[in-house]
């Protein structure tokens, strides 16, 4: 608690230097709570994931989650059987899993065939393209976008076939 109330008089003192408005303190301590905000839980344990190719102007076609927003992979990630090295919240804030209860998933472009789901051990299911899970990346601020490619030199757009994504 003692976090939220610093945080919550630093936000109030920066917006009153600022000669905005003052935020109330219920509107800091949500803001807090939930520092990912939406972009955390866009795809539900239980929806149905949706998957498109899309065109990046980064990097070329790629797949796509339901709102356009590149997918990516991990080449830290194990494929057979897959596996995500991406488990901890420092991780996952960052590359959101796509995730899918029991395999439901629809896909335009996408071979089905390539398609499938593991189990993450906190139990919810992630979807996998060709035998590596997918991720969305925090930082890309707009459908097409593509920043995340190449991040560490280990995570990369995901092509329709499963490979890296190649302009």
């Amino acid at each position: 608690m003692r976090l939220v109330t610093l945080l919550g008089l630093l936000l109030l003192t920066g917006a009153c230097a600022g000669g905005e408005e003052p935020v109330a303190p219920e509107e800091v301590e949500a803001a807090v709570v939930d520092p990912a905000g939406p972009t955390v839980q866009r795809v539900l344990p239980g929806d149905v994931a949706r998957l498109q190719v899309v065109q990046s102007p980064e990097v070329g076609a790629v797949v796509a989650d339901r709102e356009q927003y590149t997918l990516y992979r991990n080449e830290k990630d194990g494929t057979n059987p897959p596996s995500s090295t991406c488990l901890e919240p420092e991780c996952t804030l960052v590359w959101v899993p796509l995730l899918a209860r029991g395999g439901q998933f629809l896909a335009e472009g996408v071979d089905q065939s390539l398609l499938s789901t593991m189990k993450r051990p906190d139990g919810l299911e992630q979807v996998t393209l060709a035998g590596r899970p997918l991720y969305r990346y925090v930082d890309d601020e707009q459908a097409g976008d593509a920043v995340g490619n190449g991040v560490d030199g280990q995570w990369f757009a995901v092509a329709p076939n499963g490979d890296k994504a190649r302009p």
